[in-house]
């Protein structure tokens, strides 16, 4: 998903083009925030910015992009889906932030009115980190298939895995040497029982697991 607006003056907002930006009302009224200006470290007394604020929400958590506003302002703000921002058409504004939805500072952003060239992106000592989604998981695999084969014949077996990972890969051999193993295919040779073991394994977990299932081939 990605989301697009232009922002003029606090309050209103244009050509928006998704739903994952929405603009917010202090709980007091009004149409804009006083929050304490992020990029003034300690100081004896605390200033505080006139700002407007999104709620920016994803399937991942919602984080809040703040921007220092006057009445001319204007700006468009470009969002990836991923709590990443462009600046466009900046005009009157200086600065703007990223903060969790409990307001605690993740980056924030140095215009050219101040930077006089290039958009600044600063993250201070200490930042919280953007929302993100859990890592892939891989934790356990089941093997399951024939467990009474016939000596001489040809078997498949299927192996499944717990977890979110999508990039599992899978290994079967036996204790039997002389089996001939195709991918998850197994020709036995020989009568007597045998341990199948499949080991699956993710590059997106990090990690790989084991199952085995036992076989008496007749």
């Amino acid at each position: 998903m990605a989301d697009s607006l232009i922002l003029t003056g606090v309050k209103e907002v244009k050509k928006h083009t998704g739903t994952e930006m929405v603009r917010l009302n202090p709980r007091g009224g009004g149409d804009s925030f006083k929050l304490a200006r992020w990029w003034v470290e300690g100081g004896v007394s605390t200033v505080y910015a006139t700002c407007t604020v999104f709620d920016v929400t994803t399937a991942v958590g919602t984080v809040k992009l703040a921007i220092d506003t006057s009445a001319s302002s204007n700006i468009r703000i470009d969002h990836d889906g991923s709590f990443n921002f462009t600046f466009f058409g900046i005009n009157e504004v200086a600065r703007a932030a990223l903060f969790t939805d409990a307001f605690e500072i993740i980056e924030h952003y140095v215009f050219p009115a101040i930077s006089g060239g290039k958009i600044m992106t600063v993250t201070p000592p200490g930042a919280a980190s953007r929302p993100s989604a859990a890592p892939p998981t891989l934790t356990g695999v089941t093997l399951a298939g024939e467990n009474t084969p016939l000596d001489g014949g040809t078997y498949t077996y299927t192996a499944t895995a717990s977890g979110t990972a999508t990039d599992v890969t899978y290994v079967l051999t036996s204790s039997d040497g002389s089996d001939v193993v195709n991918g998850l295919d197994v020709t036995f040779n020989g009568s007597g029982v045998r341990t199948l073991e499949v080991t699956a394994s993710s590059a997106q977990a990090g990690n790989s697991v084991t199952g085995q299932l036992n076989a008496t081939v007749a």
